[in-house]
């Protein structure tokens, strides 16, 4: 069960100061009658039923209140599956969390940035197509399988980082293989693969899996970041935070650079385009208005739930409760009426 409007339930905190302020009204008034009455005459003048009755109408009320204020925040459950149908394409992320992706040329580093803009510029304006998120490094994995549910797709965007994968180097080979596995089933007229990675120390049979990928139907779409002039790898601690930088078997330290010329020959056998980090952003508004040129697919998921609302109950209750307590308040008030007169 969920709220659809939660911000109502404070109003609830109200209600029962509210009622005990009320109770404590009564009980006040009782107290100052009786250090003026005496006793035997007491009885006469208060009407312990007209005190109940009141007792019970502020408790009676405070419940009404209640329900009226959950009924104003729109509970909602008993979920249901909901086809939904719109045309679009399938696209498979491909990023890379090798250490050197920790490297700062690209501010605040390639990651971070990596991250920032697929999130921003890349899922976002895909928003309405299935996408799918492959992490790889030495060996790749399957993070997100193919989705309509973006916001899934960002949330494990963000826990992904340089290192998450404890195998070295970087195998794009694999991951075009991985990215070739999660198409299997897909129905897609244009099938896209967008490999986000800097392109260095590659590995695996690269040409081979490019090659599967294309007979698979796949376009293949190469980002580069980093920069040419390069970076050390930074070596970071459990935490995150840099305590060296790597160096090789001579103890020189290790710098990393952007292999553009290997991602450009990816993407030109892929079918696709090659696109490279400018500064402190990637170059992906071009890259999205070519996949929203490409050729789209009525897609059907069952993967949306619409949440139904259940307030009618809430509200039904409480204005039977308010009814029962108009019809014994005309009864009280006569009780009362006639204890005053007497």
């Amino acid at each position: 069960m969920r709220f659809y409007d939660p911000g109502w339930l404070w109003a609830l905190g109200a209600v029962p100061a509210l009622a005990a302020l009320s109770w404590w009204g009564v009980g006040r008034g009782l107290l100052a009658l009786r250090e003026f009455v005496s006793a035997p005459l007491l009885p006469k003048i208060v009407n312990e039923r007209v005190i109940t009755a009141r007792k019970r109408r502020t408790a009676v009320l405070a419940v009404a209140v209640c329900l009226l204020i959950i009924a104003m925040a729109r509970p909602q459950y008993g979920v249901k599956p909901v086809l939904v149908k719109r045309a679009g394409i399938d696209v498979m992320i491909l990023l890379d969390v090798s250490k050197s992706m920790a490297a700062t040329d690209v501010k605040p580093s390639r990651i971070e940035r990596a991250r920032a803009e697929v999130d921003e510029k890349l899922i976002q304006a895909l928003e309405g197509n299935r996408i799918g998120l492959i992490a790889f490094a030495g060996a790749s994995f399957i993070e997100c399988p193919l989705t309509l549910d973006a916001s899934a797709v960002r949330m494990i965007l963000a826990s992904v980082d340089a290192g998450s994968i404890p195998a070295p180097g970087t195998n794009i080979g694999a991951a075009i293989e991985a990215a070739v596995k999660a198409f299997e089933k897909s129905r897609a007229k244009t099938k896209a693969a967008i490999v986000i990675t800097d392109g260095e120390n590659l590995e695996g049979d690269v040409d081979a899996a490019v090659e599967k990928a294309v007979d698979a139907g796949l376009v293949i779409f190469t980002v580069g970041i980093g920069s040419e002039a390069g970076a050390p790898v930074p070596e970071l601690d459990d935490s995150g935070a840099v305590v060296g930088y790597k160096t090789d078997e001579k103890g020189a330290t290790v710098i990393t650079r952007l292999d553009a010329g290997s991602l450009r020959r990816i993407a030109e056998t892929g079918g696709g385009e090659f696109y490279v980090s400018r500064g402190r952003s990637l170059d992906l508004s071009d890259l999205v208005g070519r996949l929203k040129k490409m050729e789209k697919t009525d897609i059907t998921s069952r993967e949306f739930t619409e949440y139904e609302d259940r307030y009618q109950p809430l509200v039904l209750a409480a204005l039977l409760l308010l009814a029962a307590e108009f019809a014994f308040f005309w009864r009280a008030s006569g009780e009362e009426d006639a204890a005053r007169r007497a």
